[in-house]
């Protein structure tokens, strides 16, 4: 299954996360200490805290597919939730980084300078290269819980540049190029925190979704034919995945044709919108704003005819939903005189007509005739 897929996929995503800011961490801590650099520290101490995240969004993501008695739809908000603390993580991370940069005292420079830059910059190449086909994977995945510790990942870059800056600003004396550096970061950082919660937020409110997300289950419903209109079309995420509550109304008045239409547009549905878990589809006759009405006649084209079968003429009229006539057509009974099975001809060619009412003397019908309309939703009246 696509999903399932996409799920493992998601976790191993973030399980590399975890194993990797681990290493990093131990790795700065250790160079941290040994070259004597209090900023390496407690950047070392500041990848830690992602380590948390990350944990906490895998968590998220590993029982989200969780179903239950007490949870059917599954726990996929747990996602939204872990996403919702990571945005507020990154947030403090920017704020770390503010505060290294601009209000803490005795920062000072590690005295193997040139070592202790290409350790960083090496650091900072393998943290964008994970960043990138991370953030790349939590696109294609449609994940807020794998682009928020991608962004997390962006954080650390924005730490280690600042450490970085510092380290060369400091030795060749540039006037603010370390605050420059920080500012533009920083930024960076507090807008994708601000994408963050802002998906993740709408998601636990279960606002709708995207227009362009909208507009494509439209186009695939409005393949079917037999749908007459989109009454409703709801369409929530719950953490990766997207729940859809529709209510259609349907030409189609044959109950199990009904139901296999609804089949084949559930499965296009899924086909078409991948991260589509589950769509609830209602149906109910189409509502139409007239109603086609058969008048069956005899010879003088005025007299509702006596019996059905060997009526003259029929006349179709269109009636509005005030009960005026808008337009009618006056049609010969196309069932020759003297063939046999005349009634159940002229059944058939008032179905394949699409009428919704006959006007004939019901008690001259038989019982199987008035079986067959009833079924098919047409109406069977002596007068308008």
């Amino acid at each position: 299954m696509l999903w399932f897929k996409k799920k493992r996929e998601r976790e191993a995503w973030l399980l590399a996360s975890i194993l990797l800011n681990l290493l990093f961490s131990a790795a700065k801590l250790g160079w941290g200490f040994w070259v004597g650099a209090t900023v390496i520290t407690a950047d070392g101490i500041h990848s830690i805290s992602d380590v948390i995240g990350a944990f906490l969004v895998f968590l998220a993501l590993r029982f989200a597919g969780h179903k239950s008695k007490r949870f059917p739809f599954g726990m996929n908000k747990l996602e939204d939730f872990a996403a919702t603390i990571g945005g507020f993580a990154i947030i403090l991370a920017g704020y770390e980084i503010i505060q290294t940069a601009f209000f803490s005292k005795g920062m000072r420079t590690p005295e193997h300078i040139l070592g202790t830059l290409i350790f960083m910059l090496v650091l900072i190449i393998l943290e964008f290269v994970f960043y990138f086909f991370e953030r790349k994977a939590a696109r294609r995945l449609k994940s807020p819980g794998v682009s928020s510790d991608a962004l997390n990942w962006l954080g650390d870059m924005g730490a280690s540049g600042v450490v970085v800056a510092g380290i060369v600003g400091h030795h060749f004396s540039i006037p603010y190029a370390q605050e420059t550096a920080v500012v533009i970061i920083v930024l960076m950082i507090f807008y994708g925190a601000y994408e963050i919660l802002r998906n993740a937020i709408l998601s636990l409110m279960d606002a709708s979704v995207d227009k362009e997300t909208l507009q494509k289950a439209k186009a695939v419903i409005n393949t079917f034919d037999e749908v007459g209109k989109i009454e409703r079309l709801f369409i929530r995420r719950s953490g990766s995945v997207l729940f859809a509550d529709i209510v259609l109304q349907v030409k189609e008045k044959n109950i199990d044709k009904a139901h296999l239409l609804i089949d084949k547009i559930e499965q296009e549905l899924h086909r078409q919108i991948s991260n589509l878990a589950v769509s609830t589809i209602h149906y109910e006759p189409e509502k139409k704003t007239s109603q086609k009405v058969a008048l069956l006649l005899d010879e003088s084209k005025t007299n509702i005819a006596l019996t059905f079968g060997k009526c003259a003429w029929v006349e179709f009229r269109e009636i509005n939903i005030r009960g005026e006539k808008i337009k009618s057509k006056l049609v010969r009974n196309p069932v020759a005189p003297g063939q046999r099975g005349k009634a159940i001809k002229l059944a058939a060619w008032l179905i394949k007509e699409h009428v919704d009412q006959i006007i004939i003397h019901p008690q001259e019908m038989e019982e199987d005739l008035h079986t067959l309309f009833s079924a098919l939703g047409i109406k069977l009246t002596d007068e308008l």
